[in-house]
């Protein structure tokens, strides 16, 4: 029970490490703040790669604090630029890595121990009806 309360709270922190991420390429900052970011998403990557909640819940919180001010001062003149190729690129990749892995079913992980995907369902129903039919 335990391994499948950490999967889930794996799985949670997954899905708001990408809610995060989906936001990055609508930012705009001053060209100096970017590199936070880039640390925020390489901090991130390994945490994804680790399978390690808590640390891809600092992660994405590192990222969050890395991103724009909500109330921008007079001392910052800098212009403001979306975010570079690189980081751009990382963060969308990242995402959809995140995506793609929560989207996909788990094979083998059905209740009764078969796959429990759909394909099955229709293999064993095309399979009976040819067989009725011959």
């Amino acid at each position: 029970m335990t391994e499948t309360a950490a999967g889930n709270d794996f799985g949670e922190a997954a899905r708001q490490a990408a809610s995060a991420l989906r936001r990055v390429a609508a930012w705009r900052m001053p060209a100096s703040r970017w590199v936070a970011v880039a640390a925020a998403l390489d901090a991130m990557g390994q945490s994804w790669r680790a399978r390690d909640s808590e640390g891809l819940r600092l992660a994405t919180a590192r990222l969050a604090l890395a991103g724009p001010r909500l109330v921008a001062t007079r001392h910052e003149d800098d212009p403001l630029v979306p975010a570079p190729p690189e980081v751009y690129e990382r963060s969308n990749l990242l995402v959809t890595e995140i995506l793609n892995r929560l989207e996909a079913p788990s094979p083998g992980r059905g209740e009764d121990g078969s796959s429990g995907g759909p394909s099955d369902d229709a293999s064993r129903t095309s399979d009976d009806e040819d067989g009725e039919g011959a």
